[in-house]
């Protein structure tokens, strides 16, 4: 159920079915809004009377008010000097039996009149009109239950569907701060709560995605900073317990350990700057780059150091001139020729890289084109993953944040890449630059 329609129920339970039902008690108890007006005259003419009542009046004044009195009250003036109270009384007592309501209430009200003689004035008592088919009923006290039940039960439904809901939130919240994500909520119907429901689950994944990744991310560490310690150690244990017996064997071990002392300063020189730029601790220096010029440089020292790895290669720069653009350009530098190492790292010899630029929508396109075995299916969605290296296994040549530190700079100048591979035949390496942010 929908949460605004909860709501809706609950003000109308609390507050407009309650006053729906008094009216209606109101309505049967006076029998409609003629007779609750002439109940209502009844009233006020009731109390005016205590102040003929109450003092001594005119004879003559007294009658003719009585005579203005509504024929409701059926006034009656008990005057011994003009009729004879007993037959008034009987008079009055066979009308009642006679009338269609025969519970009428009869009231008398002593008058002192300013001649010395008194009367008794006997009237229909307010509120006791022919009409009422409600007030004498017990039904009266059945409906003020009714009322108080579905107003209560209505209530306790809406507020305990909703403490469920919320409930169940919060203990999913619980389970995740403690780290347990085998689980998942279900949302039910299009409200409110449904789409906050459907959305934590959302967020449960993706951080449940990410602690995986941080898991990979620590062992991945672990494993490539221990085979070059264990290497240094290995050596240095050598050279202690005097296997390098002679200066040639000594100065092979010393050089093994100074190349793994470099590789692992080397890694850790790339951990420190991956972390860096994943946590956005790094000050980005960015400034109006003239876009054309910039990637025009970069691809002619692409060309030169393709020839110099025996490969062929082709550019074409299809933007505008006057086109600039906000960026760290040492960043951005870094992450294009990491991408092109890797086109010459993994083409086959003496094949064609290409490097394209051009306009496609709104969007700056920078693509890198190499052709070799390509990426496998499988790898695609994780290649800018820290530390993964695809299904062709793990070695030394690389440390597995080339391609990751990539995907952070180009992130954070708020761009785009992606990468499409064709088994046996191309790899291309997509970067957008929206054009409105230039």
């Amino acid at each position: 159920m929908n949460l605004k329609i909860r709501f809706l129920l609950l003000i109308i339970g609390t507050f407009f079915i309650p006053n729906i039902l008094i009216m209606m008690i109101i309505w049967f108890s006076f029998g409609g809004i003629d007779n609750m007006r002439s109940t209502h005259e009844q009233f006020n003419q009731y109390y005016c009377l205590y102040e003929y009542t109450n003092t001594e009046v005119e004879r003559e004044v007294f009658t003719d008010y009585i005579e203005s009195l509504p024929n409701e009250m059926n006034a009656r003036l008990l005057d011994s000097e003009k009729q004879n109270g007993h037959l008034i009384f009987t008079e009055l007592i066979e009308e009642n039996q006679n009338s269609i309501n025969p519970k009428i209430t009869l009231e008398a009200l002593t008058v002192s009149f300013k001649d010395g003689t008194a009367a008794v004035l006997v009237i229909n008592r307010p509120l006791a009109d022919k009409y009422s088919i409600f007030r004498n009923s017990p039904f009266r006290f059945v409906f003020p239950l009714i009322l108080f039940s579905v107003v209560t039960i209505l209530s306790l439904f809406i507020i305990r569907s909703i403490n469920r809901s919320l409930r169940n939130i919060e203990e999913a919240t619980r389970k995740v701060a403690e780290g347990d994500f085998e689980f998942e909520l279900e949302a039910k119907g299009n409200d409110s709560i449904a789409s906050l429901t459907r959305s934590f689950n959302t967020m449960r994944l993706k951080v449940k995605d990410e602690y995986d990744r941080r898991a990979r991310f620590f062992m991945a560490v672990s494993h490539d900073l221990k085979t070059p310690l264990a290497s240094i150690s290995g050596y240095a244990d050598a050279i202690l317990e005097g296997y390098a017996g002679d200066k040639k064997t000594l100065d092979k071990y010393m050089e093994i350990i100074r190349l793994k002392t470099n590789l692992l300063s080397e890694r850790i020189s790339h951990l420190i700057h991956f972390v860096k730029l994943e946590t956005r601790d790094w000050k980005a220096s960015f400034e109006p780059v003239p876009l054309k010029s910039f990637l025009f440089q970069l691809s002619e020292s692409f060309e030169i150091e393709a020839g110099i790895y025996n490969y062929k290669f082709e550019s074409k720069l299809d933007i505008q001139e006057e086109l600039e653009i906000n960026m760290d350009s040492e960043l951005v530098t870094r992450s294009l020729e990491n991408l092109m190492y890797n086109a010459y790292r993994y083409s086959y010899s003496e094949s064609l890289i290409s490097f394209f630029v051009y306009t496609e929508d709104d969007n700056v396109v920078v693509s890198i084109v190499n052709r070799g075995d390509g990426i496998l299916p499988e790898d695609l969605p994780n290649i800018f993953e820290p530390f993964y290296r695809g299904s062709k296994g793990r070695n030394d040549e690389g440390f597995g944040l080339g391609l990751a530190n990539v995907a952070a700079v180009i992130k954070s100048h708020g761009w785009e890449i992606h990468v499409d591979s064709e088994l046996k035949k191309e790899t291309t390496f997509t970067i957008k630059i929206p054009i409105k942010s230039l």
